[in-house]
């Protein structure tokens, strides 16, 4: 499963790069009302300058923040869509939703990871 995360996560941050270098910048980061965004996260190292429309498109975003894991995911399972199935690991927690994957572990803070499903052709 641990395993599973980490590549999870390295796929996101290689999608991630690749739109970074063929996206005109925005301020901040938008999202698709499928995946919520946390609040009180911040775009994450490298993630400033992602279109606010990256979420819709399909391209994966990160945010962090100083609050724990635990709190964070308390607050996802508060507000994520009802449709989302919530699964534990060591240290992250992963919810699986229709309009993609929200990851929450820790990484010098707390890294919240959102991998948006990908287009049906």
């Amino acid at each position: 499963m641990v395993n599973a995360m980490k590549n999870l996560l390295t796929a996101a941050a290689l999608i991630g790069i690749t739109a970074l270098m063929s996206s005109p910048p925005a301020v901040a980061a938008g999202h698709d009302g499928q995946l919520p965004l946390y609040p009180h996260g911040s775009p994450a190292a490298g993630m400033s300058d992602i279109p606010s429309n990256a979420l819709a498109q399909g391209v994966p975003y990160q945010q962090s923040t100083t609050d724990s894991v635990q709190t964070v995911d308390q607050w996802y399972k508060a507000n994520a869509p009802k449709s989302c199935s919530r699964m534990a690991a060591s240290g992250a927690v992963r919810y699986s939703c229709p309009g993609g994957y929200i990851v929450i572990q820790t990484h010098g803070g707390t890294l919240i990871s959102f991998v948006p499903a990908m287009p049906r052709f």
